[in-house]
């Protein structure tokens, strides 16, 4: 039901009216940051075109079964694609999840419950950093099927810009030439990712961050308490699912560490920034590593917001608690090229996807950030 999606009441009401008017598109566009509820729409939107047993007009039911089946994702008429990792001796028309290894196909069975179960889950598999051609062949073998009067198919694609150009060039002959009765809905927080001429081709709909106010009130329904529920909700910055991996890998303990990271920057104790860069990487989790820089991110854009002496600016503040601190960094390097911080830690993150050691990422970036500072 609509009310499993945390506010975007826009986009609701839009969706609402696209199926109450009869005109739904084959191909929509849900493109917003991470953690606003586009995949949560889109379960929800397949289960109101397929529902047996409408509600009040534009409502799924939540317990034909068709709303069922689609909910934990056994319907032969919703299909989920998100990137995989490589398979055993894939060939060119072989089903991508056919081909997995034991322990990959064990963990997509796993990440398949906890997306069932909770639709801002995060789908995580290591070394899954592509969505692969098989899948979308797959995709394209399956939409052409015929399905009984009074259904659609439907097509989650889960983090699109994960395609590569050869799976995207796959997928647009489908938008191209798209067959009745099926619907394609791409997800994405990357959306200029993305070739233009699928861009072109979809119905887009933005999401907003979500207002810090309802993150927090997810959470607390959900179980979450404390001190670190209202810092998790200011630290997400409009994303549930960010504000909730926050909380289970420890946000105070990530916040301390991107702090004292930087303080053994400014002092230029390269010993402990070696300790806490390998600290942060420990077992090459990528995951944490990610959010480690986020958090050092948003550590630096209040920084500038403290240069800013306007009460309107300080009030936008996400480590209010730490104003002291903040201003106390500021009187000491009020030469610091802040901007520059931030290019050098949004060129880390990047540096995370490729084939790179993690300790020496955070290294490297100490060196930038010492001469940016002084």
């Amino acid at each position: 039901m609509w009310n499993n999606l945390i506010g975007q009441q826009k986009i609701i009401e839009k969706i609402k009216s696209v199926y109450k008017s009869g005109k739904v598109s084959h191909a929509y566009l849900f493109e917003g940051i991470e953690g606003t509820g586009k995949d949560a729409a889109a379960i929800e939107f397949a289960k109101l075109l397929n529902c047996r047993n409408v509600k009040n007009g534009d409502e799924a039911c939540d317990i034909c079964d068709s709303c069922k089946k689609i909910a934990s994702f056994r319907s032969e008429y919703f299909k989920i694609i998100f990137a995989l990792p490589a398979g055993k001796s894939e060939e060119t028309d072989s089903d991508p999840i056919e081909k997995l290894t034991a322990a990959d196909f064990d963990l997509y069975m796993e990440q398949l419950k906890l997306k069932s179960e909770n639709p801002y889950h995060s789908i995580n598999i290591p070394n899954a950093n592509n969505i692969r051609i098989n899948s979308i062949r797959d995709l394209v073998s399956k939409v052409y099927l015929s399905a009984p009067a009074g259904y659609k198919k439907i097509f989650l694609i889960s983090g699109a810009d994960k395609m590569r150009m050869e799976a995207a060039n796959a997928l647009l002959k489908i938008l191209e030439e798209p067959p009745k009765n099926s619907v394609i809905i791409l997800t994405t927080s990357k959306a200029n990712s993305l070739p233009q001429t699928i861009l072109g081709r979809c119905q887009h709909i933005h999401f907003e961050p979500l207002d810090e106010k309802q993150i927090m009130a997810k959470l607390t329904s959900t179980g979450y308490t404390g001190k670190q529920t209202e810092l998790a909700s200011k630290l997400g910055l409009g994303s549930y699912t960010r504000a909730v991996r926050l909380i289970e890998m420890g946000i105070n303990e990530i916040r301390d560490n991107a702090l004292q990271y930087l303080l053994s920057v400014l002092r230029d104790n390269f010993a402990d920034t070696v300790l806490i860069s390998r600290n942060i990487t420990a077992k090459n989790d990528r995951e944490k590593t990610r959010y480690f820089l986020f958090v050092l991110n948003i550590w630096l854009r209040d920084l500038l917001l403290v240069r800013n002496l306007k009460e309107t600016a300080r009030n936008k503040i996400t480590n209010f608690d730490l104003l002291e601190r903040l201003m106390k960094l500021n009187y000491n390097y009020p030469d610091a090229d802040i901007f520059g911080i931030i290019m050098e830690l949004e060129e880390a993150e990047k540096l995370i996807g490729q084939n790179v050691q993690l300790s020496l990422i955070l290294v490297n970036l100490s060196f930038k950030l010492k001469k940016l500072f002084k």
